[in-house]
């Protein structure tokens, strides 16, 4: 297990931190990605990001881990607080309705040509809640991981810049005093 976060430490450090993307490129992947991880595509989530980071001039490999938030595993409960948040904010079924038309569909035959007719109005009503829920909770969550992702690459950024300065610092000191031991023997 140790050797997976080594690994994963050395590529965020070489093609994220170290690479030549400005912050602010690094942190729109990060803000594209979050929006993409919680809108209801399971699949197709890494393809639209990436795709939308190359139009933007965002960095691309960024997405992939992000949107990656979104995994069989935690897949349901994420999608379930979309679906919450998409039902406070727009109330196109009642719960009870929608609980109601699932019965009433576990009646039908998926044989029967009425199934099919009840379930397609059923998914979109309930499917629209869901993509409003994602694309708020995906932007909201999506903004504060832009700024802590640009202040957090933008400080890693200087401290290895003033760490870099006090090693030249320290190396043109010690020549120095080398150059000055050998001129007074």
């Amino acid at each position: 297990m140790p050797r997976y976060f080594l690994r994963t430490r050395k590529w965020l450090l070489d093609h994220v931190l170290h690479g030549e993307d400005s912050p602010h490129s690094i942190a729109l992947g990060v803000f594209i990605a979050t929006v993409f991880a919680f809108l209801p595509i399971p699949g197709g989530q890494t393809v639209f990001a990436v795709a939308v980071a190359a139009l933007l001039g965002a960095n691309k490999l960024v997405c992939i881990p992000v949107v990656w938030i979104t995994n069989p595993f935690t897949a349901l409960p994420l999608y379930g607080l979309c679906f919450v948040v998409g039902q406070f904010v727009i109330t196109t079924t009642e719960p009870g309705q929608a609980l109601a038309q699932f019965r009433e569909l576990q009646r039908l035959s998926i044989f029967d040509s009425g199934f099919w007719q009840q379930l397609l109005p059923l998914l979109i009503g309930l499917g629209v809640e869901l993509w409003v829920g994602g694309a708020i909770v995906g932007v909201v969550l999506g903004i504060g991981g832009y700024f802590l992702t640009r202040w957090g690459v933008a400080a890693y950024r200087e401290r290895r810049r003033q760490r870099s300065l006090r090693r030249s610092l320290f190396r043109s000191q010690v020549r120095t005093a080398e150059a000055a031991s050998q001129t007074e023997f």
